[in-house]
């Protein structure tokens, strides 16, 4: 028994039933289609450490409540701390030059995710630039202070575009669509059987009284890896 029909036999569902994800974790069981999932999650992961590379950089020189590390009374080695802040904010630098190349060239779709992050930079460049300029010698701000200023333009850049020119599309649902089309991509023998399985889902949570007729039949007769679709009309219903 795949996992996504375990879950529809025996999970609570205590927020109502998701058919967008247990499609989605038919799509993560797909030998052939694993692959690509798995490439999506590990960009996403490096990308999502890059974003939030900056608050490491501010935090860096903390060895402990109100400790100065580059006074020599942290728990961190001053030398060792301000490494830290180069490499987290070139890192963060990094991130926000890729998230901002990969939101342009998928379609300029609104992300909460993406826009926060950016601000995220912003805030913790200008905050580190405060602290270094203060603290720092002279003869190490050049090198303290480029990533952290690098970091802070490409994060107010990347904001304001995300602010004025995105195109108003969810990213979330546009990633679900890249998958429903490698999904529909697959042999026939592949598709039929995800098919099979998507009926053994529907009769389970039919049976259990979470899913009415209607929606059964809806949902037995949307194209593969479209579940999620309707979802989004299920939640644009119950908003209404």
């Amino acid at each position: 028994m795949s996992e996504a029909v375990r879950q529809a036999r025996e999970e609570d569902f205590p927020a109502g039933v998701d058919l967008g994800s247990l499609e989605l974790q038919q799509a993560v069981e797909t030998p052939s289609l694993r692959g690509g999932a798995a490439r999506d999650a590990v960009v996403a992961l490096i990308l999502g450490i890059a974003l939030v590379a900056p608050l490491g950089g501010v935090l860096a020189p903390f060895g402990g409540a109100d400790v100065d590390a580059f006074a020599g009374t942290g728990n961190l080695d001053p030398a060792m701390a301000r490494t830290l802040v180069v490499l987290c904010f070139w890192v963060a630098a990094l991130g926000q030059l890729v998230g901002l190349v990969a939101w342009w060239r998928g379609g300029r779709m609104r992300s909460g995710l993406g826009t926060a992050a950016a601000a995220l930079a912003v805030v913790c460049a200008a905050l580190a630039a405060w602290w270094h300029v203060d603290r720092a010698e002279p003869a190490q701000l050049p090198a303290l202070l480029a990533p952290i200023v690098l970091t802070g333009l490409v994060g107010l850049v990347a904001l304001v575009a995300r602010l004025t020119r995105s195109t108003g599309g969810d990213a979330r649902l546009a990633r679900r669509a890249r998958i429903a089309e490698r999904m529909q991509a697959l042999p026939e023998a592949e598709q039929q059987a995800l098919r099979d399985e998507r009926q053994q889902i529907l009769e389970a949570l039919r049976e259990r009284g979470l899913i009415d007729d209607g929606l059964a039949v809806r949902a037995s007769a949307a194209p593969m890896g479209e579940w999620y679709l309707l979802d989004a009309r299920a939640g644009s219903t119950r908003d209404a």
